[in-house]
């Protein structure tokens, strides 16, 4: 878009409006032609009206141009381009304001609304734009689809109010003003420094008190269940793992791994010829709770990187991340979705074409160690498995994985279970390979017995319905009642009443001496809520759960409990 002199910009723009043609015509005529003679009394039978000089003066050519309030209302509707028309008569306008003796004071939002726009066209200029043109006028592949002015008619915004509960105030900018005027009033549009009556003190103990009540209003109110999340609950368990079980059970090993494995090697190796590369897949499809929709995640090891951890990824895993996609954006058997270089584990989210599984690719071999771990656990207590398939489909249909990641409630179901009496701690089973110096990432020992059950003193259950039911019931109302503020989920160690204050005490040497020397790496506790990873000890794997969040989470358990509790009947009778 090329902004160009007012004379010659119809003669060599290639597409325009009718319209804001035919304005600047009536303002080239304007500018050469004299005032409107005063009307003239009907001549006599004898008089000659002359006709007038046509040939204007050199002077009223060069005559500025009247501000807004000064023009002539034109006498037919025009459309107005504002990059040519109302910007030009905003400057003129607020040109001729400035020029008096007491100028008004300009609205410092509108301001600052100004200085963006202004610097957005400075950026947009330096890069030398050319026409933008409709598609119909456009090289194939090109241009833009136009607004036209009549369809900018159909166009309706609806308007809220936050004050009123978000209720609609109408459609168009004048109701939402007159509402805005007549309900709220500003006292002090232009926000000029206003002489508080209440000292500073006083306003700022208000404001926390709003606050305050504002929470506690939020507490006290209770979060209906979704209905798709109830109709799973009170509907008949068994059609739950009937549907999911098989399936997850079948993701664990499919042939379809193997062959994204080798296509994968055959697309990297080339890359990085002098490194030796090893693909290691994990998450929910390999651990047995996945579905048909899960992701399948893979750590790429290139250059023997596997015991190297990074809380945050270094510019060198960055740039080797960068190095990697531009060979799936080569390949006709990988399409990228997505590369989240933000994230604490950045990865590339892609598509392996030949098999339609979606895949999350990595370079970080800490979730490979937790994947290994959780198996050992599914298979050791076969329960731990189902409870986990249930609820991550309970978290799915409760819309909270946003928060609370499918391995963070897998997490806490391990916690409960434990507290149960079913599950071994982590600390008991790498208490043998520390002492035989076990397998380390970084300072964290990711190797752990395999022993049985029996061997550990623990008890197997049988899985039956009521059993998996009467420990899903249970586990819903621990987490309801669980004392967030004050006590964290620890797999770790597994046993109750693990106090937040005291933790960090009780941790091993390898957490201490890791945070002392990187003290911007400890486990974050001030969180409203605290899942501490069994293997990466400084690790706090719901810390982007927010208050109100936790609070829903509480609520959605304390419901889920009492539903599950009740026999299980129809649905449609229930309701009835």
């Amino acid at each position: 878009m090329r902004i160009e002199a007012e004379d010659s910009f119809w003669l060599e723009k290639a597409v325009y409006c009718n319209a804001e043609r035919n304005y600047y015509e009536t303002l080239n005529r304007r500018k050469t032609s004299l005032p409107v003679p005063a009307p003239l009394k009907a001549p006599g039978p004898a008089s000659i009206i002359s006709a007038p000089n046509i040939s204007a003066p050199a002077k009223k050519a060069k005559k500025k141009n009247k501000t807004m309030s000064e023009r002539e209302t034109p006498k037919q509707l025009l459309y107005m381009n504002p990059l040519t028309m109302e910007a030009s008569f905003f400057l003129e306008t607020l040109n001729s304001v400035n020029q008096k003796s007491n100028p008004p004071q300009l609205d410092p939002h509108l301001a600052k609304l100004l200085e963006l726009i202004v610097v957005g066209i400075e950026n947009y200029m330096d890069r030398n734009p050319t026409y933008v043109l409709p598609q119909e006028k456009a090289a194939p592949g090109e241009g833009v689809v136009f607004v036209q002015p009549k369809e900018l008619q159909t166009i309706k915004r609806t308007f809220n109010c936050s004050v009123c509960s978000n209720r609609i105030v109408g459609t168009t900018i004048a109701k939402a003003v007159s509402h805005l005027s007549e309900q709220h009033p500003n006292p002090n549009p232009n926000n000029q420094p206003v002489q508080s009556v209440q000292p500073p003190q006083a306003t700022k103990q208000n404001k926390q008190d709003k606050k305050q009540a504002l929470v506690k209003a939020r507490q006290q109110m209770t979060v209906q269940l979704p209905k798709k999340a109830k109709a799973m609950i009170v509907g008949e368990i068994t059609n739950v793992f009937k549907d999911k079980y098989p399936i997850a059970d079948k993701l664990k090993v499919i042939p379809e791994y193997d062959v994204i494995e080798q296509d994968l090697c055959k697309l990297l190796a080339p890359g990085f010829p002098k490194q030796p590369l090893r693909v290691y897949k994990f998450g929910s499809r390999i651990t047995g709770i996945g579905s048909r929709s899960s992701d399948l995640d893979v750590f790429v090891d290139i250059g023997n990187t596997f015991h190297t951890f990074e809380h945050r990824a270094s510019n060198a895993t960055i740039t080797k991340l960068r190095s990697m996609r531009k060979y799936f954006f080569g390949s006709d058997d990988w399409r990228i979705i997505n590369v989240i270089e933000q994230a604490r584990v950045p990865i590339i989210k892609t598509c392996h074409l030949p098999t339609g599984i979606e895949c999350d690719i990595c370079l970080n071999s800490l979730g490979f160690c937790n994947t290994n771990l959780l198996k050992y656990i599914f298979e050791s207590q076969p329960i731990t498995q189902y409870m986990c398939i249930y609820v991550k489909n309970w978290l799915e249909r409760c819309k909270l994985t946003e928060q609370i990641s499918t391995y963070s409630i897998t997490l806490m179901v391990i916690y409960f279970l434990q507290l149960q009496g079913l599950l071994p701690s982590i600390a008991i089973l790498q208490v043998e390979e520390i002492a035989n110096q076990g397998v380390l990432v970084g300072p964290w020992v990711v190797n752990f017995a395999q022993k049985s059950l029996n061997e550990l003193g623990l008890k197997q259950i049988n899985v039956t319905v009521p059993v998996v039911k009467g420990y899903l019931s249970t586990f819903f109302a621990f987490y309801a009642k669980f004392d967030y503020e004050h006590f964290l989920v620890c797999p770790y160690f597994g046993h109750s009443n693990a106090e937040i204050q005291k933790l960090e005490k009780t941790l091993p040497n390898r957490y201490s001496a890791y945070v002392s020397e990187n003290a911007d790496c400890s486990l974050q506790l001030r969180k409203p809520m605290v899942v501490q990873d069994p293997i990466q000890l400084n690790h706090n794997v719901t810390k982007a759960v927010t208050k109100y969040g936790l609070q829903t989470f509480v609520d959605y358990c304390q419901q889920t409990a009492e539903l599950l509790k009740e026999p299980t009947t129809n649905w449609r009778e229930r309701s009835a």
